[in-house]
């Protein structure tokens, strides 16, 4: 059985169970209904009931006789207050429920079957079985000579409220007309927490379940936290709706992720420092095994590939060191006043050459005013010079006119910054993740683009960390565009 369906068919037998113990009012209305939910669950060809008197133990059947190696059983049992299944020499089987309460015994229960193994859902739903009429027989004891019978099980369905309010899951019932008709305490503090959002889904999803059948299971996502929510029809036609906190489970889920994500950022990085030193090593060879052979042209080639390979060993050990800084909380963000249409001026010519190399026309719109700001201004050129590496590097080859475009715009007590490409553009479900740290989107045309995915996520850290924010705009194939807001400060 699904292990999901074993959980809910489990909640279903407690509140059965529930309904049947809380009627009872005398020990004998007790072992019969111990007999019958024990029969239920598991063939039994014999049962002895014990009652424990001093150091001794009282048999409850009538004209019965129990054998030593069923009392020694029984004794050890008592001992241990534990449900066991023990072998008996003619090949049988001994299941003995003990029913305590505060570690002391109040009955023992043996019933002689041949089930040599009882399932783990058996298994639990005796131990609250047996949790439940321990706590029946103490009140009975206790209260049967001063109480009447409607008293016992005023008292009875009070505790029994006590253990569905004691549960981690929200408990509710509705009736036909939607209506609650019973609800613990869990739930209430749910409904709390959620109000109207939560009531309004569980209520669309009963009418749902009407169409479905007797079961359904929703996972629903409300102010950062993960809800499992399962409904149920009874037999007797109200809806019983089970809810777990399951937002602990969602965020182990993330961590694994972000683990694996680590270990794959680990192996990139390894990847990426190896291929710059691997070129730097060649060449530094080959100049040394051919130095005297070699023409100025070609040493000037060899030294200036060694110098390219190292300038991006640099920027890796760069991007590496302020994800660092940034993961720790140690950067200094030293805000000044400058013109950011000079900066932008700076970082467009430090990449029209690399783009031009690669076929992309590279433009720049800046306002005729010159647009003051109070920022950091190492940090800024740092956002504008990724996100510009970045349109460079996932320009989509097929097209004949590549280009990319940043565009400065004034409004206010603020700039917008936007950098424009019309490169092989992010896919619809990967665009709320493309900040997240480690991560690369996986696709055919990513695949050989160097990179240690944790570029755009830097640069998010950086836009944020000056009160800035970050967003984008992209279609797959068409283009990307990045939005940079920041307020100018004083």
């Amino acid at each position: 059985m699904d292990p999901k369906n074993a959980i809910i068919e489990t909640y279903s037998k407690i509140s059965d169970l529930v309904m049947e113990l809380s009627s009872l009012s005398s020990l004998t209305q007790i072992e019969e209904a111990i007999n019958s939910i024990v029969g239920k669950l598991i063939p039994i060809t014999y049962e002895y009931f014990l009652k424990p008197k001093g150091e001794e133990y009282i048999l409850l059947n009538e004209n019965s006789n129990i054998t030593d190696e069923i009392k020694d059983l029984a004794a050890w049992a008592a001992k241990s207050l534990k449900i066991s299944v023990f072998s008996l020499e003619n090949g049988e089987h001994a299941l003995i429920i003990p029913f305590s309460k505060s570690q002391k015994l109040l009955l023992l229960y043996i019933g002689i079957t041949s089930e040599e193994e009882i399932s783990n859902e058996i298994m639990l739903f005796l131990n609250v079985m047996s949790f439940l009429t321990a706590a029946i027989i103490e009140n009975l004891e206790l209260y049967e000579e001063i109480l009447k019978t409607n008293e016992i099980v005023e008292n009875n369905r009070n505790f029994l409220n006590q253990i569905l309010n004691s549960m981690i899951s929200g408990l509710v019932v509705y009736d036909k007309g939607y209506n609650k008709i019973f609800f613990n305490s869990k739930f209430e503090k749910f409904e709390e927490k959620y109000g109207n959002n939560l009531i309004e889904f569980i209520k669309s999803e009963l009418i749902n379940l009407e169409i479905i059948g007797e079961k359904l299971t929703r996972e629903y996502e409300i102010k950062d936290n993960y809800l499992s929510i399962d409904f149920l029809k009874n037999t007797d036609e109200n809806y019983l709706v089970i809810i777990s906190d399951i937002t602990g489970t969602k965020e182990l889920e993330r961590l694994k992720k972000i683990d694996q994500m680590k270990t794959e950022f680990l192996s990139t990085v390894s990847h990426e420092l190896r291929t710059p030193l691997a070129a730097i090593k060649a060449y530094s060879e080959s100049i040394i095994d051919s130095l005297e052979i070699l023409d100025t042209d070609t040493l000037k080639d060899f030294m200036t590939t060694i110098l390219n390979e190292a300038d991006h060993l640099q920027n890796i050990l760069d991007e590496i060191l302020d994800f660092s800084k940034l993961e720790m909380k140690s950067v200094n963000i030293k805000k000044e006043e400058f013109s950011i249409n000079e900066l932008i001026e700076e970082v467009y010519y430090a990449n029209k050459s690399k783009a031009e190399s690669n076929d992309i026309k590279i433009y720049k719109v800046l306002p005729k005013e010159n647009i003051i700001v109070n920022l950091d201004r190492t940090r800024v050129k740092q956002i504008l010079s990724n996100l510009l590496d970045n349109s460079i590097k996932y320009s989509d080859k097929r097209k004949e006119m590549k280009f990319i475009k940043i565009t400065l715009k004034n409004e206010e007590d603020k700039i917008l910054i936007l950098v424009e490409d019309n490169g092989i553009g992010i896919p619809k479900e990967h665009q709320d993740k493309v900040f997240d740290k480690f991560y690369r989107v996986d696709s055919s045309l990513t695949y050989e683009i160097s990179g240690t995915g944790i570029g755009l996520s830097v640069v998010k850290e950086l836009v944020e960390i000056q009160g800035g924010k970050i967003w984008l705009k992209s279609v797959e194939n068409k283009g990307t565009r990045f939005y940079i807001e920041f307020k100018k400060g004083k």
